[in-house]
């Protein structure tokens, strides 16, 4: 089986620090931040060894990141990817609810 290294954009750093602020700072749920950025470290974590198997994306809104581009949930965070050879990139973090288009 293939092994992927991940690597981060800077937009889905920056999306996970908004995520751990929202819930942490305005939710005033520091604890359940944490854990629900554990949880998204731990489905990307995953995609090591199985990046693959997910669906390269046919919506505008997901293709822009990547004429490859695939998409991956964690409740309802969705984890936008690139694969490119062995190397995953993570492009972006965000509320699945926002992805919009065809």
């Amino acid at each position: 089986m293939k092994k992927f290294s991940i690597i981060f954009s800077e937009s889905a750093r920056s999306d996970i620090k908004d995520i751990l602020d929202f819930i942490e700072i305005v939710c005033k749920s520091p604890i359940t931040a944490k854990q629900y950025v554990d949880g998204i470290r731990k489905e990307v974590n995953s995609l090591s060894n199985k990046a693959h198997i997910y669906q390269i994306a046919t919506r505008k809104s997901i293709l822009k990141y990547g004429h490859n581009a695939r998409r991956v949930n964690y409740k309802k965070i969705a984890i936008i990817y690139t694969i490119h050879n062995d190397i995953v990139v993570i492009r972006r973090v965000i509320p699945g609810g926002t992805i919009s288009g065809i």
